[in-house]
Formats: C-alpha cells, sequence, structure tokens
C-alpha cells in the first residue's frame, strides 16, 4: 500500500496539537504564514523554529519537546505554501525574499528578542534576519544551514536533488537527505516526488538559476549575536565548503559537525542536537 504524504502532515499537526501548541495564521503583506504557538516551561528567551526548502514544522517535532522545556516560548513557523499555510487558488509561490519578511514579521509578532532555529533555507532565513534585526534576535542556530556560495556544479547538484516528479527520484532525494534513510521511505515515494515537484519548491529552485555568491561576508560578519552551526557531515545537499565558509565569516559562530547525521541533523541525530541546543539556551 502506498500511503499519502498528507497522513504525515496531519500526523504531525496532531502531535503538535497534544504538545499545547495553538495553531494560527499570521498575514504577512499578501502572504500567510502558519504558526505553532504555546508557552515554554524554561527561563531561556523565545525560539523561533524556521524551517527549510520544501519543508515544514514536521521536522522540528523530534527535538521540540526539548525546546519547550528550555524556552519561555516556543513558535514554529511554516513558511507561504508550506505545511497549513496553504496558497490560495491562483496565488503565485512565495519568493524567498517574501519568506524573509514572513520570518521578520514572525519575530516582530513574538513581541521580545528571540533565538532562531532555522534549517537548511530556514538556517538562511535566519542568518539574514539576524543582520537585518539585530535588536529583535537573541540568537542563532543553524542546522546544516544554507547561504554559502552554490557554484557551478554544486548549485547544479542542488537542482538535482529536488527536481523531483516521480518516486525514484524520491527515494534518490532520500538517500541525499539522510545518512541513514527511512527504511519506509518507499511508503511515501509518490507523494514525495510530486511534493518536490511543487510550485512553492521549484520557486526557490527557479531562483537558483544561476551561480549564488551565498550571504555576503560582510553581512555574516554583522552579526554580532552568538551563532551556533550544528552540521551534519553527511549532508549530501550542501557542499561541505559550506563549514568553512560560515567559519571565516561568523563574527560570533561556532561550527560543530555531527558525525552521525546528514542534512536534518535535528530528525537523524535528534538527542545529540536537542542536548546541544538546550545547551546553548541555558547558556544565553
Amino acid at each position: 500500500m502506498i500511503l499519502p504524504l498528507s497522513a504525515v502532515w496531519l500526523a504531525a499537526h496532531g502531535a503538535y496539537r497534544a504538545l499545547g501548541f495553538r495553531s494560527r495564521l499570521l498575514k504577512t503583506g499578501e502572504r500567510n504564514a502558519h504558526l505553532y504557538d504555546r508557552n515554554g516551561r524554561g527561563s531561556a528567551p523565545p525560539v523561533l523554529l524556521v524551517h527549510g526548502m520544501g519543508g515544514n514544522a514536521a521536522g522540528f517535532l523530534p527535538i521540540v519537546r526539548a525546546v519547550v522545556r528550555a524556552s519561555r516560548r516556543v513558535v514554529a513557523v511554516e513558511l507561504p505554501g508550506h505545511g497549513r499555510a496553504r496558497l490560495d487558488v491562483g496565488e503565485r509561490p512565495a519568493t524567498i525574499q517574501e519568506c524573509a519578511q514572513v520570518v521578520g514579521a514572525a519575530l516582530l509578532d513574538a513581541g521580545e528578542p528571540a533565538v532562531l532555529i532555522g534549517s537548511s533555507l530556514g538556517g538562511a532565513l535566519s542568518l539574514f534576519t539576524a543582520s537585518a534585526l539585530p535588536d529583535n534576535v537573541v540568537a542563532v542556530i543553524g542546522l546544516n544551514p544554507a547561504g554559502a556560495p552554490l557554484i557551478g556544479a554544486e548549485r547544479e547538484s542542488v537542482l538535482q536533488a529536488f527536481r523531483g516528479g516521480s518516486a525514484e527520484v524520491a527515494l534518490e532525494m532520500n538517500r541525499r537527505l539522510y545518512r541513514r534513510p527511512p527504511r519506509l521511505g518507499w511508503l511515501f515515494a509518490r507523494d514525495l516526488g510530486r511534493h518536490w515537484a511543487s510550485p512553492p519548491v521549484q520557486q526557490f529552485l527557479a531562483e537558483l538559476g544561476a551561480d549564488v555568491p551565498g550571504i555576503d561576508p560582510a553581512m555574516l560578519e554583522s552579526i554580532d549575536k552568538p551563532v551556533l552551526i550544528l552540521w551534519g557531515e553527511a549532508d549530501r545537499i550542501l557542499p561541505a565548503a559550506s563549514v568553512d565558509y560560515f567559519r571565516r565569516h561568523l563574527k560570533r559562530g561556532t561550527v560543530e559537525l555531527v558525525e552521525s547525521a546528514g542534512h536534518l541533523p535535528m530528525v537523524e541525530s535528534s538527542a545529540q542536537v536537542a542536548a546541544r541546543i538546550t545547551r546553548f539556551l541555558g547558556d544565553l
């Protein structure tokens, strides 16, 4: 039996609700973002969780309990066209710039300075926001963040990974996302192929139509708040050279390798990542 991907997203929604999160929309200009929002049980500053390209809040479920225990408030942001922030009929997909505006709006909606935790593209958006809104950001945690240069073969590799369209391509994507691909991934492969080929994902890919120089080094160097990068070293989506790029240009950055994980360390090494995030939040 081939299972629909919607069943996974529905289960994730139920999990957030069972954990006490409110589900609500946030209007940003002409766009809707979706937020899971709840008070935490800790003393650390509020945390905003920002997913990557084609992802949604489900990716943070393996670590969200630990974040709730550590922080005063936790908000998981779903970007326009992702998760429950569905596009209206005829609505064009959001650009990366529009998604950056959504992250900024969610940060201001929090009402006080917060820690941004971003995965992949969400990591790049978090670093950009820390530079653009420094008074509203306490710190940044990037989980295999995008933002380093993507040039030539490395850019083409990303385009190929996210092209979608078939079950076979989706299974290949799983082999690149994970150090140990999920054994039951084939159950959802057909829908995953459609998902990676969806307009919101393909909009982001269209913006990679030429070599990407990465986040301006001067912008990274301007971030005067603590930054922790946790990099799953088995990542076969983003180039390993990203590690050196962030180490060179983040003035207050620490880059640590997660040996047992690929592109989604919060999923594959959730206990290790949750413990390191908890320690980082406690130090704040």
